[in-house]
């Protein structure tokens, strides 16, 4: 990989259209979206780094209950994007409950849009 980085990320979880959106905490600017996907879609900014992840139908690609979704507890995820593919491996960690529990995702794309070769890597920012 030409380059890695790691940011800290929040989130928004809009329950009524059950999407689950993590962005970074740093300013950019927005360049351009790539849907992996019909449910999971990466937001670049400006030098194609990437920069936020909307998740489409969250609570069913997860099979849990929207209303979990609202404080996800933790965050570690992996993009690693290649000349011909883009991969996410992501561990959450929500309450469910009153428990901990693990979700996690594993998808990969087409690398369509010709992003440089690049490793990044997120995790939740401490409230």
């Amino acid at each position: 990989m030409d380059t890695k980085k790691s940011f800290k990320m929040n989130h928004d979880y809009d329950v009524q259209n059950d999407s689950l959106f993590m962005y970074i905490t740093d300013d950019y600017i927005y360049d351009k979206s790539l849907r992996l996907d019909k449910d999971v879609i990466l937001d670049f900014d400006e030098n194609k780094v990437p920069v936020a992840l909307e998740i489409l139908h969250a609570s069913k690609l997860f099979n849990i209950n929207r209303f979990d979704l609202r404080n996800p507890m933790g965050l570690d995820m992996e993009i690693i994007i290649g000349d011909d593919c883009i991969r996410i491996k992501a561990d959450f960690t929500i309450l469910v409950r009153n428990k901990p529990t693990p979700l996690d995702l594993d998808i990969e794309g087409e690398n369509s849009i010709n992003i440089p070769s690049q490793e990044a890597h997120f995790d939740k920012a401490v409230a």
